[in-house]
């Protein structure tokens, strides 16, 4: 039944599947080893995700894998997301739908995104008739998905020294509408959901979860796991977030951190590219039959 679900969706050019026990992979014939790839490697992130989050009941997800951006541009048009998505969760069908890594830019961080839309699927799989705040998920799937890096640091503290700080609360159930704001309430959500593992310890958290699993209301779980009210929680995150401004400038040793920071992110970009044409080698000889 899932095979002919993916097959009514995917409708385009996908003609080949390969399964395992949490994944099924749907892809164009000439891009077989790299589905390959993807399948062995996913598999683990999955394994290994819900191992870090606490959850166990693993849905299969089913994975679109693109041949062309062609091909994925028509699914962005249909789920009205942004012309630089390169992926598409849909929860209710344990559904991602994916640009080939053939297909996108160097920098590109392609499991990292992969399992960010992944734990999109998890988290709804465990509340699934919760009406979660967007914050709550956008940090939830981008902590565990470990997209935190220093270039999104500097930006994050670079606001906040600014006075670019959210209320999160406005923002619980819809995304900012001006684009300029978009990446400040994901740096946002990302700090604010760590905060919330800080304040409080791991057990609270996994008893919090618990509940929005049981008694599908995140206020009231909140709460009672917690002992303080979403809105009252969101208050003290956001004073938090300029304490942690200024202790990242001081421990930095000042100046000294804005000389460090475009010589790291100038090294992360070498090894990536490095990386990058590795991998595009390999790829090559692949498909020329040199690597059998």
């Amino acid at each position: 039944m899932c095979i002919i679900i993916i097959f009514l969706l995917a409708g385009y050019t996908f003609a080949e599947i390969l399964q395992n026990d949490f994944v099924i992979i749907t892809y164009h014939e000439q891009d077989h080893r790299i589905a390959e790839e993807i399948l062995n490697k996913f598999s683990g992130i999955v394994t290994q995700t819900n191992r870090e989050v606490g959850f166990y009941d693993i849905p299969v997800i089913q994975l679109v894998l693109t041949h062309s951006k062609k091909e994925f541009d028509e699914y962005i048009t249909r789920g009205k997301l942004p012309e630089s998505s390169i992926a598409m969760a849909i929860p209710a069908l344990s559904k991602i739908i994916i640009r080939n890594p053939k297909t996108l830019p160097p920098h590109t961080e392609f499991y990292k995104v992969l399992t960010h839309e992944y734990l999109h699927i998890l988290l709804h799989s465990v509340a699934p008739k919760v009406y979660l705040p967007l914050w709550f998920e956008e940090g939830f799937v981008q902590y565990y998905a470990k997209q935190w890096n220093i270039n999104r640091e500097v930006q994050f503290v670079t606001d906040a020294l600014k006075g670019n700080v959210l209320d999160l609360q406005s923002y619980s159930y819809h995304y900012p509408e001006a684009k300029t704001k978009v990446g400040t309430f994901y740096q946002q959500s990302y700090y604010t959901f760590r905060y919330l593992l800080k304040r409080f310890d791991k057990q609270k958290f996994y008893q919090f979860i618990d509940y929005i699993h049981t008694e599908n209301d995140f206020n009231t779980s909140f709460t009672r796991a917690f002992g303080m009210s979403v809105q009252s929680f969101l208050k003290v995150a956001k004073k938090s977030i300029s304490s942690h401004s200024v202790l990242a400038i001081l421990y930095s040793g000042f100046g000294l951190f804005w000389i460090i920071i475009p010589i790291l992110l100038f090294i992360a970009y070498i090894r990536k590219q490095r990386y990058r044409r590795r991998l595009e080698e390999k790829w090559e000889m692949e498909d020329s039959g040199q690597i059998q």
